[in-house]
């Protein structure tokens, strides 16, 4: 019974929102952005990825598909590129060959990796007005479409 009780009280500390701390990033084309201005007005999705992921590269395609339908319902998704310098070459050939319209920031020193706390790939946060973490997942398979889809429905309807 104990242990369940200290489990219990773990998950509860864990409950409360995180804050995205300010940053600045670069994209393909080489603009600089800083995190207020790559926030949507309701949820802005930010996964990270790499070019040898092929489960990164199904979810960004799903990511892409919802950001065409609600970018006008205040969703913004920005991929973020983990590449290192050694294969940052092959992002802008896979982002142009998949038509992703969404905005590719690069994360070439894994700086954006530390604050978000980033596990293994792909690794999606769900970021709410105020820089809050709203949630996260890691992975993706195709049946996790339908949540997806589900979740990033339900939090633009939260406002």
């Amino acid at each position: 019974m104990k242990r369940t009780f200290s489990l219990i009280l773990a998950l509860v500390v864990l409950a409360p929102a995180t804050t995205v701390e300010d940053f600045t990033a670069v994209d393909l084309e080489g603009r600089t952005w800083s995190l207020d201005s790559l926030l949507g007005d309701d949820l802005t999705v930010f996964s990270f990825w790499s070019t040898s992921c092929t489960l990164c590269e199904d979810l960004l395609g799903l990511l892409d598909s919802l950001y065409v339908v609600y970018a006008d319902s205040g969703l913004a998704v920005v991929s973020v590129n983990t590449d290192t310098e050694r294969t940052v070459r092959e992002v802008e050939p896979m982002v142009d060959s998949q038509g992703w319209d969404f905005i590719v920031i690069m994360d070439t020193e894994g700086e954006l990796m530390g604050l978000f706390d980033v596990g293994p790939l792909p690794h999606t946060f769900y970021v709410k007005p105020g820089r809050k973490i709203q949630s996260s997942f890691m992975g993706y398979t195709a049946s996790d479409a339908s949540s997806i889809r589900k979740a990033i429905c339900n939090a633009l309807r939260e406002d």
